[in-house]
Formats: structure tokens, sequence, C-alpha cells
């Protein structure tokens, strides 16, 4: 699920008070709450006669470039020579805290919940302990299938310090503008990576079979995006690119509604593909995927470009959403679970109402039970990574 929104950002990405970064701290955890509840209810949508609710695929791909902008700022101001070199083993330490306390308390308690959520096997346990299911045509099982998006975000966790540590090198041997635009065009090889693979597992089917199509080449554009962003706001901050053109295209609510509304229409037209949980051609599945990274990177843009009093500031930032986004790590592991216990006893799921009482009921059970992983599990472990490195 990435870095938690008021984990890793500690300074104003513009000349700001200190009230108008909360609003932006806030305003960026409010929209991971946003994606959170858009998983949700793409999968309670596919339970019911609705072929399904919302946006296909936004979910795992806004998180994904949301952890791209908030973990490679550290390597960009590094890069632009106004930081330290960021520490690999304590990138590390707080990542992997960060991520397996929560997953490993919601896998074993679901394995004795529901036992076809068990992996096969000693190599299936093993697979499943390391969040790499994706390496296997069975890794993915019942009441668990979301946790792909793990195995891409822990693949990312892996190449980012590399992507970094590489995009440094090559600026340093530049200045100004030249050093800042270099890794610009480094993170714009994701795209012709990203193209290539999806075409591959296309051609060689392999997609369905073995989960190729979840490994990090078939994302790594939405990490660079979301890495891109930040880039240029640190370059903002050094002077070496002006983004007032690009704020003021945000400060006009009425344009940012007007875009996010004619993607989400494209991505659930006819040339996304069926509305449903069926087989879809290769171009449609890539409308998709175009839709969904293009509407959270203009999220993400108007999360930090716009105006603190404006409406979608506003809106992002407000008491509810940031509190669905503090638990969504847990809501996202504890929701698709939640929904395999239930669906054999939940009969009322006809037409608007029944899909509402149904969604209704599954936020209910797995709002309470984030906040709780949130509050007992995640907010200790990271509180221990925290400890570790001021220790050192």
């Amino acid at each position: 699920m990435g870095a938690r929104a008021g984990e890793t950002i500690d300074d104003p990405t513009t000349p700001t008070t200190a009230p108008s970064q909360a609003i932006q701290v806030d305003s960026l955890t409010g929209l991971r709450g946003f994606a959170a509840l858009a998983v949700v209810a793409v999968h309670a949508s596919g339970r019911t006669d609705f072929d399904w609710f919302g946006i296909h695929g936004y979910g795992p791909v806004s998180l994904f470039v949301l952890s791209g902008f908030l973990l490679y700022r550290p390597w960009s101001r590094w890069a632009l020579g106004r930081g330290r070199r960021p520490e690999t083993r304590t990138f590390a330490r707080r990542r992997l805290l960060r991520i397996f306390p929560a997953y490993l308390v919601v896998m074993l308690t679901i394995a004795v919940m529901l036992p076809a959520s068990q992996p096969n096997g000693w190599d299936g346990w093993l697979r499943a302990f390391t969040l790499t299911g994706t390496f296997a045509s069975d890794g993915l099982r019942p009441g668990f299938e979301q946790t792909w998006s793990l195995g891409t975000e822990l693949s990312w966790y892996v190449a980012l310090p590399v992507l970094g540590l590489v995009a440094a090198l090559v600026a340093h041997r530049l200045t100004g503008r030249r050093a800042f635009y270099s890794t610009i065009w480094l993170l714009a090889l994701s795209v012709p990576v990203t193209v290539l693979w999806r075409v591959w597992t296309e051609v060689e089917d392999l997609g369905k079979e073995f989960t190729y199509s979840f490994w990090l080449p078939g994302f790594l554009v939405c990490f660079a995006a979301g890495a891109a962003v930040a880039h240029f706001l640190e370059g903002e901050t050094a002077g070496l690119v002006d983004l007032t053109r690009i704020r003021g295209w945000f400060r006009r609510s009425w344009v940012l509604l007007a875009v996010v509304v004619t993607v989400i229409v494209i991505c659930n037209s006819s040339l996304g593909g069926p509305t449903a949980y069926v087989p879809a051609s290769f171009s449609e599945r890539q409308v998709r995927f175009f839709c969904s990274t293009l509407l959270a990177v203009i999220l993400l843009l108007a999360a930090v470009l716009s105006r603190a009093d404006s409406p979608q500031r506003r809106l992002m930032s407000c008491r509810p959403l940031t509190a669905i986004g503090r638990w969504s790590y847990g809501i996202y592991l504890w929701h698709l679970p939640v929904i395999v216990l239930l669906e054999n006893d939940f009969t009322h799921r006809t037409g608007v109402g029944g899909f509402l009482l149904w969604l209704s009921c599954i936020l209910a059970i797995s709002i309470p039970l984030g906040a709780a992983t949130y509050a007992w599990v995640e907010s200790p472990a990271i509180a221990w990574s925290k400890r570790g490195v001021r220790r050192s």
C-alpha cells in the first residue's frame, strides 16, 4: 500500500505556512482513503447484480503513484544536492516494518477462518510469507487476491534505491537544469518498459496463468509518474523549474472536475471494455490502465498544487477521509476476506438498495478492523522502526 502520507513528507513543497503544509499532508492521506474506498466498492459490487461500481483498476494504481511520490522525494533531494544520501538500511527497515506486521496478522487470522485461503504446500506458505505469490499460478488464494499489489509494492522497494542511485550519479555529473532533467528522462524510460512488458505478456499469453502481468515492470510507469511529480516539486524548491502556470490550472476547480469526469467516463465506456468481471481485449485493458494512471496523477497534482482553501483540497483533507486514509492499509487487507466470508450468507443484493446495503455491511466491518489493525499493529511497528533509526 505504499508509504503513509504523513510519514514521509516533512517539509513544504512550496514556500507555505505550517497550516498549509498540514493541509497538504491531510489531503494526501485523504487521497489514500479515497483509493482504498474505490477498491472496496469495486470488489463489493462484483458480488452483486451490478457489473462493477467505480473505476476498475484505479485503487492499486493510485496507491502505486502515491508510493512513487512519497518514497522518491529523499532521493530527489540528494540528486539535486539538497539533502544527504538516503540510508538504504534505514529505508529497508522502515518499509519492511510498515508492510509485513499487519499483513502477517491478517493473513494468519484469515487462514484459520477461511481454510480455502491457505497456501498449498510449504512452497506456497513461503511465497505467502514473503509476498511473492505472483511468482506462481496458484499464489493468489481466495480472499487474498488483492495482495498481488503488495508484492508489486515490495518489488518497488527493491528497485527504488537502484533507481535513486543511478539518477543521482548522473545528476551529480551535471549542473543546474541539465541535472534536474536527467532524472526526468531516466524516469521516462519507465514508459517503454511498461508498454513492452504488457505487450510481451499478452503475446506470450502469460498474464492469466503465471500472473506475470502483476509484476513490477507492468506498473513501473505508475511509480515513476509519482516520482516525477516529487522531482518537479523538489526542482521548484531548488529554483530549477517554475510550476506557477500549472498551479494556476489547478486553482480552477471546475476545470479539474471536468477533466476527472471525462477520464472516468472514458474508462467506463466501451473503449474500456465490458463493465463486468469478464475477459476484455488487450486494448480495452490498456485503456483502463491509462485512464486509472492519468486519474491518479491528476488527483495527486490536485492534492499538492491546489490552494489550501480550494474545494478539492478541503474535500481530500476532511476528517472522515483522512481517518479512512490512516486506516486504509488494514481496510485493504481485511475487506476481501470479509466479502468472501459473508457472500454466501448475504442474499439481499439486488438493485441499488441491495448494493448499498451490501457495501455498507462490508465497510461497517472492514473500517473498524482497519482502525484496530492500525492502532494495535501498524502504529507500534512504525514507532519501533523510528526508534531503531534514532539509535543508529
